[in-house]
């Protein structure tokens, strides 16, 4: 199935070619240095040293014994391989996930009740060098697959999570399992799943135990003469699964007296060559598509594995068979899931069968552009499948086109189809939300930074569960009911706020950063010009960037762009709209459902406005006058805009511009924040904290602060966290007291900050990243060589910051810094930067000197 892995250009196998070159220049030596040592052990002399050796420690050596059979008697009750962690929570039982997607019709989908409403990383799994090829098997509240160990050995193993919290609950491998492309299945108390990839040779078919105190004991093996990328199917007691070119087996599930597989039949490999798509049972009969060498569809009686039909197709058939309605549904074409067509020198081409269960004969083929690789899924009437050329089809049972999305990847898995939603991942690495009726994009999230994503989708508990090869696997959504009411977009401080701090989704980064583009197109850094100075908003992916730039000798003139990066654009992108102001914007644009918010000009006696801009278009809403010396600080929320337009003063405004208060809190350099029905005000001049009414603007306490703030203050339901140069100040949020308890470690804040579930991180005046418990104040490290007044980027389990000539990143968890810092991407050819770094779409975004915005991302 991963045809010719072996020489692939981008796979996983190309990592051992080092290595294995490495040890066979070795081997000479290594042999000869083993062998003049055997022969030193078997002197007489030293023989008898070594028993006289024994004798004096024979206590000990009975000690270790006793440990060594202790140790051997667990291996033997708990099976070879197997690791229990422990019950992480009580096993929910569910649906049994009997077959690749789960039932079929293939549509990936447990009917819970819950949709993943919105993106959200719910949790990740990842452990160094494992790629996880398999699609997610979710038994109630487990989640259940198989692994590749990328390297020099391509061990693989058979992982259980819970589905809720993403902890590892058990796992296991009969000895010598290697790296498996083959997904488990589910049925009662039994797992079962094939082994390894297209070269393995003698591959197993597994079968794992899950009876309670059992979980994860390898239950019986069967060794076949290829590889088993097959998923099985569990169908009235019985195993039925194909073993490359050994052909198919059928195995009764449970093992025999001796605790052997039972083999019920075997059809060899000399007919059915290139047996490694998942198959199908239904009323008797075996469905299985035939790949490379046999490209056909062969039906098969179940009972016996004597063939009732084969019927040749135009091409190689890798997409599992689905069955709805009466009738076989099933994918095919001319490339693999390593190459396309052309590298194969054929022309690209697919098509979709659909074929009549009573006659066996084809009802209508539906022809795509390239291969369709995923299984098709069936639901409500509807057929969905991707394909390589990165369109997404629906159809009719008929046949007949509903609609197409296009993704402008290649889609090579199947899409997880649900009441409301078909979730599709692309090649990518960007897992999309779709509305199941109309194809209109509810929600993207991007889940990889790297190739190889052939795990398809799967949906439980309102998220989605998903396999990547660099990137582990992720739980992705908010669990929740559909509301008639969209959620209103908002970003509603530079930077989203501390709690985003740049970040606008939870998309990972390659492990080095290349420079993709610039924009302006013509900022090529032959001039040190600052055209950006103030990081982008980003709603929905979409940039919206604040431009300050010379033009001629009118003075400066500024204005807002939009921008929609394509990932394999590699050349300025066009804007969307382009909306020109007088004055130059200095200040980060925000966004309040279908308004974009945006100040002009600077304090120098300029007649500065707000606006406020259709975000769709970049029309015109409204503006007001910033009064000087008035700072123009904004921030928003969904439903109010909070902004200081006259001096001293706080103005609540609703999104039609209609006034709603106004309170004299000082002089604000940074904007408010806002928690539960409180807003946060951190003025100057006169240094001062101010805590309103969110509702009617009325004070609800105020006290001073030791020195200005040099950033805008984090609001949390038990804490405000105000930065100034001399360290964070932490306030009680009911009565503005100090939190006591509360340490003032790691200096003064440099600028923006990042406000995590249990840490703080900000760049401190000294040029020191620096870690912070959230809850305690603590410093858990500090890393010294970064860029003072620029905010660190979090990017899942890595904190970005800005250094000299260098984008570094650094590992973290809630204990500290847990790794050496490492230079991301080097800055150094170009110029100094001008603004914080935001994260969107796996790409990073940066101000820089003489070249505009840059983008940053996978090379």
């Amino acid at each position: 199935m991963i045809a010719a892995l072996l020489n692939a250009p981008v796979a996983v196998v190309p990592v051992l070619t080092g290595p294995i070159q490495a040890l066979l220049a070795l081997a000479p030596w290594l042999l000869a240095t083993l062998f003049g040592g055997l022969l030193w052990l078997f002197r007489p002399r030293v023989m008898w040293l070594g028993v006289k050796l024994l004798w004096r420690v024979k206590l000990s050596v009975l000690a270790v014994a006793a440990v060594l059979a202790g140790g051997y008697a667990l291996w033997a009750a708990y099976g070879p391989g197997f690791s229990s962690r422990g019950a992480v929570a009580t096993v929910e039982k569910g649906e049994d996930w009997p077959l690749f997607r789960g039932g079929p019709a293939r549509t990936g989908c447990v009917d819970d009740g819950l949709e993943p409403v919105r993106p959200k990383l719910a949790w990740m799994w990842k452990d160094g060098g494992t790629a996880i090829f398999s699609s997610p098997a979710v038994v109630g509240n487990r989640v259940h697959v198989t692994t590749a160990l990328t390297g020099l050995f391509g061990k693989g193993r058979i992982l259980c999570f819970d589905a809720d919290t993403g902890e590892l609950v058990w796992e296991t491998a009969p000895p010598g399992f290697q790296a498996t492309f083959s997904s488990p299945v589910v049925s009662g108390d039994r797992l079962v799943c094939g082994e390894g990839l297209h070269f393995t040779k003698n591959a197993r078919v597994v079968c794992v135990d899950l009876a309670d105190r059992r979980q994860g004991k390898i239950l019986w093996t069967y060794r076949t003469k290829s590889h088993v990328e097959c998923t099985p199917v569990i169908h009235e007691g019985r195993v039925y699964v194909g073993a490359g070119d050994d052909g198919y087996y059928c195995f009764e599930l449970e093992p025999d007296e001796t605790g052997a597989a039972r083999v019920v039949w075997h059809t060899g490999g000399e007919n059915y060559p290139d047996a490694e798509t998942s198959l199908i049972v239904h009323e008797g009969l075996v469905y299985a598509g035939l790949g490379r060498g046999g490209q056909a569809i062969c039906v098969l009686d179940a009972a016996t594995g004597k063939e009732i039909k084969r019927m040749a197709t135009d091409y190689p058939v890798f997409s599992p068979p689905a069955i709805a309605e009466g009738k076989l549904f099933v994918g095919m074409g001319a490339g693999d899931y390593v190459y396309r067509a052309e590298e194969l020198d054929q022309k690209p081409a697919g098509a979709v069968w659909c074929i009549d269960l009573a006659s066996l004969e084809p009802v209508w083929k539906y022809p795509v552009g390239r291969t369709v690789l995923g299984a098709v899924a069936v639901r409500g009437g509807r057929v969905y499948f991707g394909a390589r050329d990165g369109v997404l089809h629906c159809l009719d049972t008929d046949g007949r086109l509903v609609g197409k999305w296009n993704a402008y990847a290649p889609i090579v898995t199947g899409p997880a189809v649900t009441e409301r939603l078909v979730c599709v991942v692309t090649d990518a690495g960007v897992l999309y939300a779709l509305d199941r009726q109309t194809l209109e994009p509810r929600w993207e999230f991007p889940v990889s930074s790297g190739p190889l994503l052939f795990s398809s989708p799967a949906v439980a508990r309102g998220r989605v569960y998903l396999g990547t090869e660099h990137d582990g696997l992720l739980a992705v959504g908010e669990p929740g009911a559909w509301s008639d009411e969209p959620k209103i977009p908002v970003w509603p401080a530079p930077l989203g706020g501390p709690q985003r701090c740049g970040a606008a989704d939870d998309s990972s980064l390659p492990e080095l950063g290349a420079m993709h583009w610039q924009y302006p197109a013509d900022q090529t850094g032959e001039t040190d010009i600052a055209a950006v100075v103030a990081p982008p908003a980003v709603v929905d992916g979409r940039l919206f960037v604040a431009l300050a730039m010379p033009i001629g000798d009118e003075g400066r003139r500024g204005g807002l762009v939009a921008i929609a990066p394509k990932s394999e654009a590699d050349e300025p992108p066009t804007p969307d709209w382009v909306y020109e102001t007088d004055l130059p914007v200095i200040r980060s644009p925000l966004v309040c459902g279908d308004r974009l918010l945006l100040t002009h000009g600077t304090l120098q006696g300029e007649v500065r406005r707000l606006f406020a801009r259709k975000r769709s278009t970049g029309g015109p809403r409204w503006s007001k006058r910033v009064a000087s010396p008035a700072t123009g600080a904004v921030s928003c929320a969904e439903r109010e805009i909070f902004a200081q337009l006259t001096a001293n003063t706080l103005s609540c405004f609703d999104p039609l511009g209609q006034d709603v208060w106004s309170q004299e809190v000082g002089r604000m350099d940074h904007p408010p924040a806002t928690v539960g029905q409180l807003v946060v005000a951190a003025a100057s001049d006169p240094p001062a904290l101010t805590v309103l009414d969110r509702p009617t603007g009325k004070i609800l306490w105020k006290g001073p602060l030791a020195a200005k703030p040099t950033a805008a203050p984090f609001a949390g339901n038990e804490m405000i966290l105000v930065p100034t140069a001399s360290g964070f100040e932490a306030r009680n949020t009911t009565n503005g007291r100090p939190v006591s308890d509360w340490r003032r470690e790691g200096g003064g804040v440099s600028a923006e900050f990042f406000v995590g579930q249990n840490v703080i991180a900000y760049i401190s005046v000294d040029g020191e990243l620096t870690l912070l418990s959230r809850k305690s104040g603590k410093r858990l490290g500090k890393v010294p060589g970064a860029l003072p007044g620029f905010a660190p980027l979090p990017c899942r389990e890595r904190l970005l910051y800005l250094a000299d000539g260098a984008i570094m990143a650094v590992t973290f968890d809630e204990t500290g810094f847990t790794g050496a810092p490492q230079q991301w991407a080097d800055t150094s050819w170009l110029g100094k930067p001008t603004t914080s770094m935001t994260l969107s779409g796996g790409a990073v975004y940066v101000g820089m000197e003489g070249w505009g915005l840059v983008r940053w991302g996978a090379e």
